[in-house]
Parts: structure tokens; sequence; C-alpha cells
């Protein structure tokens, strides 16, 4: 009974340093805390003991103490059931209906709904059709009749299915199961991605290896394994060029790193370097512009840069945010490559054009304000138009990049007491009623839990499902869409 009364007191003393409640017997019960957990040990004289270096201590310290419970029950018998199963994890339950009034005024929603043949406006077939008359639209989904009808020539072309035709089949066989494991590896693996023809899926991880997979096929194969070098605690993002035959690779590093699929050796990677002015500089994200000329990448020094690859130089270094703000997604709205984004742990996106911008004067050309916490990642439907953004807020959120929010909007960096590595989300994110001042969002997702990464969202491919789907990862284990 001892024990669990320390563990409370231990756990409840950090949580009024997280909140910034450092004073008086809370700090002494932290230091006498602290020095019973290291056996007396005292800090060396340099060593940071700021009220900020106490608060990270103190965050570390309770997701120690959590892990351990995990392990083990009070009473020291070893749990059976694996802490990571997301029978464990719950999804959120979210109250609030989602408002879609913006969504069905909004031109992507017509267009969406038109590109995966579920538009109101399609052709009324003829009488002998499958569907009697009634538009295409209404009838319900019969892959029978629709096969039937294109024989017949009574479909929309009067013969062959048009595109949104075949997305409208391929919606109705969307994977909705886990089938298999591809791969186990004894290290995390923060990276997957498939090149732009789809035929292989690469994955980066902590042992500092980039497996190359052979993804044309229903059973995933293993091709090759591709070891990498000067990787700091682990490969961080990786992507590759428009071809498919180079990847790029970020670590904890001032520099980007860059090779060949097809070379298996760590002598053929070459370092692209960043040139910046912190000598810790982790990038958290990278990209390829449609060209294969140009590299984006964001770090945690509250910049993005820009590197030519024909001129072999850093061309752009511009401050997204504070110093010690991570900027955590970077990339191109469309394949022009002209405008680009960026996404940090500010809670805001800004939108930036490359035509009329400078090293010496980095300016935005718009924000986008609506997020309460970071932004964990954005993507952009490559139409010059939308982007959907993911954040620590527990929500995704779509933009009309046409209506950005107002310049005189200013939305304070907040610092956010949790910290989503190893926190469990607060109650409050699930269920947000109020937008932010300017928030110019066409929709808001959510259902899902930001938590252990930086988790993705991506819209759904244009040439098999008209982009009707958000799909996202989740912290409880699960892959979601929406």
């Amino acid at each position: 009974m001892g024990n669990i009364v320390l563990r409370n007191r231990i756990l409840e003393s950090m949580n009024n340093l997280e909140h910034g409640d450092d004073g008086g017997d809370g700090s002494d019960d932290f230091e006498m805390i602290r020095e019973r957990l290291f056996n007396g040990i005292q800090p060396q004289d340099d060593q940071d003991d700021s009220p900020a270096s106490r608060s990270e201590f103190a965050s570390i310290l309770r997701h120690l103490i959590r892990s351990y419970e995990s392990m083990f029950h009070l009473s020291g018998e070893i749990m059976v059931l694996n802490y990571e199963s997301y029978t464990h994890h719950p999804l959120p339950v979210i109250r609030k209906k989602p408002n879609l009034q913006k969504l069905m005024r909004n031109d992507i929603y017509h267009s969406t709904k038109i590109a995966c043949g579920q538009s109101d406006t399609a052709a009324v077939r003829e009488e002998g059709g499958g569907s009697h008359g009634k538009p295409a639209a209404a009838a319900s989904f019969s892959l029978m009749n629709m096969v039937t009808d294109r024989q017949r020539g009574l479909g929309k072309r009067k013969g062959s299915f048009m595109q949104s035709d075949k997305c409208r089949i391929m919606n109705h066989f969307r994977p909705n199961s886990c089938t298999e494991t591809i791969s186990s590896c004894d290290s995390k693996v923060f990276c997957g991605r498939f090149t732009s023809d789809g035929d292989q899926f690469v994955t980066a991880s902590q042992d500092a290896l980039v497996r190359v997979y052979d993804s044309s096929r229903s059973q995933y194969k293993l091709k090759s394994t591709l070891q990498t070098k000067h990787v700091a605690w682990s490969i961080l993002d990786i992507d590759f060029s428009p071809d498919g035959k180079s990847f790029v690779y970020s670590t904890w590093a001032d520099a980007l790193f860059i090779s060949r699929l097809d070379h298996g050796t760590s002598d053929i990677i070459h370092s692209l370097y960043l040139c910046s002015n912190n000598r810790k500089l982790g990038v958290f994200t990278v990209c390829y512009s449609s060209c294969g000329k140009h590299i984006l990448c964001g770090a945690n020094d509250g910049s993005l840069y820009a590197y030519d690859l024909g001129a072999n130089r850093r061309t752009l270094m511009a401050p997204v945010a504070q110093e010690d703000t991570d900027v955590n997604t970077v990339g191109f709205v469309d394949e022009l490559s002209n405008i680009f984004y960026s996404g940090s742990d500010d809670s805001v996106i800004k939108l930036w054009d490359r035509r009329c911008m400078n090293e010496s004067n980095p300016e935005a050309v718009g924000r986008l304000i609506g997020h309460y916490d970071g932004i964990t990642y954005i993507n952009s439907r490559n139409d010059g138009r939308y982007i959907i953004s993911n954040s620590k807020d527990q929500s995704i959120k779509l933009w009309d990049l046409r209506k950005m929010s107002p310049s005189n909007i200013r939305r304070e960096h907040v610092h956010s007491p949790w910290d989503y590595r190893w926190d469990d989300v607060p109650k409050r994110f699930f269920n947000i009623t109020k937008s932010l001042k300017g928030d110019t969002s066409i929709m808001t997702y959510r259902g899902h839990k930001v938590q252990k990464s930086l988790i993705r969202a991506k819209f759904s491919p244009a040439s098999t499902t008209g982009q009707r789907y958000i799909y996202t990862g989740c912290g409880t284990g699960r892959l979601i869409s929406k």
C-alpha cells in the first residue's frame, strides 16, 4: 500500500510541475524524489536545472512509471496481455456530430461525387437498363447490373466503363481488414512509402536499414536491404525521386542523404549539407519536387530548407516558427512545385511561393489557422486547391487554399502541457465545441488518436477511389478511413 501512495504522490508532483506549479513545497518534493530515485547522485554543476528542464524530466519519469505499470500489476504479477494491443486502447468517443454545411457548399463535395461515380447528375438510363430509368446514383449499387449495361451499350459511354464507374466499383472493394504481416523488425519502423508507380514499398527504421519490398503483386516480397550511414537514433523521414530510382532520407544531422535504390552499399550515399546554425539539427520531414531537381525539408530549429540538386547547394532557409519549434511537415501543393506548405508545432500552416521569395526576405504568402495543437502531417490533393492537415489536437482538417485565414489574426504559440510521445491524450481535444478565430477549414474530422509518433493522413488515390476517402494512422495501432 505504501508503494501505491508513493507512486501517486510522485505522479501528482510531476503533474504540478508540468502545469507550471513550480513554487514552494512542490519543487522541494521534486528534488527529494529525484534524489531518492537516483540513489543520492547529485546533478553536475553544469547541468540545466531550470523549471523547463525539471518539467521535461517529470514527463519522462511519468512515462517510465506508466511503462512499468504496463508490465506488472501492483501486486507484482506479470501481465499476459500486450500493452501495445489496441484492445487496451479504444477509439475516442466523439459526442458532437460534424457540421457538413461548409463541405456541401464547396466545389470539392460535388467534384468528388462525380469522380467516384456518386453524382446525382448521372445520366438516366434507358428503361431496359438495370435501374429501370432511375438516375444511376439513386439506384442501389449492383456490379452485375453495371456489367450488363456495359455489354448492352447502355452505360454512360454507351460502351466501356468511365473512370468514375471504375472508382465506384473499386470503392466497394477497398481494404477493410489486416490480412497478413509482411515483415517483423527488431526495431521501430517510422517511415513507410510507396514509389510513384506503386510497384515498390520502402520502409526505414531505427536499425538504419532501408528495406525495399516488391509491391507489384498481392504478396509483398523483400527485394533488398540497404545499409545507410550517419544515422543518429533513427531515420526520421524518406522520400523518392519522381522516377522512383533515387531516395533521400533524413535523421538527426545537419545534412540530408541521397542514394539510388539499386545500390546496396553505404559507400554510394551522398551528403547534402544544409549549413544550419544548429549543431543538434533534426530533420523531421523531407520531400522531392515533381521535377526531381529540388528537395524541401523541415527541422527542429523552426526552419524549412530548400536544396538545389543541380547546383549542389542549399538555396533557401526560411524561418517558419520560433527557433525551438519543430517543423514536422513540408510539401508541394501540385506538380508545378511553385507553391509549397509547412506545418509546425505552433499549430499554424503556412503557404510559400518560391517565385516571389528569397533567403534574405522569406515571407509566407498565406496562413491557415484552426488547429489547437501542433501539425503532424499535411497532404495535398495535388490539384493546387485542397490540402488536409493532421494535428496533435486529434483532428484532421480539410482546407481550401483559395480562402486563407485573415492576415490580422494572430495565433500565439501556446506551450502544450502534454507530450504526444508518451502522455495520454487530454480528453478536452476529443469534443472541442468552439472553433478558433480565423478558422477557414471546410471540414473537421475526429475519431482517431494522434499519439506516440507524427501520425500521417492522406487522400485516397484518385485513380482507384476518386479521392473519396481520407485515411490516417492511429495511436491505437489502427488504420482508419474517413
